[in-house]
């Protein structure tokens, strides 16, 4: 009876020890996490890769989870093993596309902000709607309590910039007399490239036909990483092609997979692209319009798939130049006059030798070449211009065409109107522009005239008539006479005073 009584109190503390483990046994088995997702794109899910027994946030006894295929099994072999070699973020990674090929759905679970339900173990993450401009993202992540993650897209971009020629900044926006050199340069990401056996990274780039391309080659293009100098990438590391039908058309195809291996740049870097165009005589001028250079980044998004691929939003930059319109008028009425010459120079003390009767300089070395257009006006001839070119221009009134804002010009009068005296003094303009934000605009357009504001892009240039000299057999000759015979009289009476004092 003694060992009965003992019996059944064992019973009981069994039983209540039992009782309460059954609970904690419970939630052990049903405890459930949660990933949240930061900023994530798109839908996720999450395929259980590895699982095992869970203490103090580590697993052990480590097996393969729910959603690997026998196939992927067989192809890893122990799950304990492949745990063991992972030891970096980059073995992970690694192995997380190779595994990505082996999985069972449904998935452990799906959300867009978070996935819920998740048993402990290992996951991996995969981004499965890719949307436009977006990348195909998977990563394992270890899942033994609510955890938070903000995935990276590797997602590259691009910028477009053009440097101003007065002030050396690099914007939206420039402005250039025809003929200058412009300068444009591309700023495009370094992605992140971890699962792809091939990457495309391609620049595409196009000039408006105001724009003359300076690129044929890899030698025309020149890639600095990170923008710094002692980092210019070699240029077997990207292929310059040009556009057999437009050759203000070309790509840059960089090979970051080798680049990144080999050193040279690296996951997140930045680069930057530069190359050159001419302002051309087709160029558009204000007020009609300007030139655009647009251009956009083509990559690839999809580790598991080498056809798939996104483009970036494409990013344009704009460049503008100016016309001046000259009126030759009367220096008192304001009445129109023709048939003036004029050269045009941005040397203010420019020497022009000796002037002909036509009004042609014998110095022209500081003169700007021009084109004549049918309509009257002139261009601005850049250089290499194959057709024919005057440097002395016939006003009237004239339109010259192609002229830069913040330069000064000089004007110089090489031939008057009949009738009117020549200026002995150039004529001095500058032209002002300013832009809205994004360049495709401008807000105002102004000139200053020998150093005075004025209201429009214009300029009057007068001239005043020469003096009349008397002309032979008029009153001038009369006057003459008369002036001739007054001296004689007074001559005369001299003469005769004279000798009547020296006889007394």
């Amino acid at each position: 009876m003694k060992y009965m009584k003992k019996l059944m109190t064992l019973l009981a503390v069994l039983t209540l020890a039992l009782a309460m483990a059954v609970p904690a046994f419970a939630e052990a088995a049903t405890t459930t996490y949660t990933i949240t997702i930061k900023n994530g794109t798109g839908t996720y899910k999450a395929y259980q890769i590895f699982k095992g027994d869970l203490y103090n946030d580590t697993l052990s006894n480590i097996e393969w989870g729910d959603n690997v295929t026998d196939e992927g099994r067989t192809k890893f072999g122990n799950a304990a093993d492949k745990a063991k070699r992972i030891t970096t973020e980059a073995d992970a990674k690694a192995f997380a596309v190779e595994v990505a090929k082996y999985l069972t759905d449904p998935a452990a679970g799906t959300g867009t902000d978070s996935i819920t339900g998740l048993a402990a173990g290992y996951y991996l993450i995969k981004n499965t709607s890719v949307g436009e401009g977006e990348v195909y993202t998977d990563y394992i992540l270890q899942v033994v309590k609510n955890v938070e993650v903000n995935p990276k897209s590797g997602k590259p971009t691009l910028d477009k910039q053009i440097r101003h020629n007065d002030n050396g900044e690099w914007g939206v926006v420039g402005d250039n007399q025809i003929g200058d050199t412009v300068e444009f340069r591309t700023l495009t990401t370094v992605p992140i490239v971890s699962g792809y056996t091939e990457y495309t990274y391609v620049i595409h780039d196009e000039m408006s036909a105001g724009l003359t391309s300076n690129v044929r080659s890899n030698d025309d293009v020149t890639i600095k990483v990170n923008d710094e100098d002692a980092k210019v990438l070699d240029k077997i590391y990207y292929t310059v092609t040009v556009d057999p039908e437009n050759a203000n058309k070309f790509t840059v195809t960089v090979d970051v997979l080798n680049a990144i291996k080999d050193g040279k740049m690296a996951e997140e870097d930045t680069l930057y692209t530069y190359y050159t165009g001419i302002l051309n005589e087709n160029a558009a001028v204000y007020d009609v319009g300007k030139q655009n250079n647009k251009a956009y980044l083509e990559y690839s998004n999809n580790p598991h798939d080498n056809t798939a691929k996104n483009e970036t939003p494409k990013k344009v930059v704009y460049d503008w130049t100016f016309k001046m319109e000259v009126d030759k008028v009367d220096g008192e009425s304001k009445t129109p006059l023709s048939d003036a010459k004029f050269v045009l120079s941005k040397n203010g003390n420019c020497s022009l030798g000796t002037i002909g009767d036509d009004g042609t300089p014998s110095t022209t070395t500081d003169l700007i070449n021009l084109i004549e257009n049918n309509d009257g006006s002139y261009t601005v001839a850049p250089a290499g211009y194959n057709g024919p070119v005057v440097k002395v221009m016939t006003a009237g009134k004239i339109t010259i065409k192609g002229l830069d804002d913040a330069t000064v010009y000089y004007l110089y009068e090489t031939k008057a109107p009949a009738g009117y005296n020549r200026l002995t003094d150039a004529v001095k303009f500058k032209i002002t522009a300013t832009y809205n934000e994004t360049g495709d605009h401008y807000t105002s357009v102004t000139a200053a005239v020998n150093d005075v504001d004025q209201s429009s892009v214009s300029v009057q240039v007068a001239n005043n008539k020469g003096s009349t000299l008397p002309s032979t057999g008029g009153i001038g000759t009369t006057l003459f006479y008369v002036i001739g015979g007054g001296l004689m009289a007074v001559a005369a009476v001299l003469l005769v005073t004279k000798k009547r004092m020296n006889s007394k």
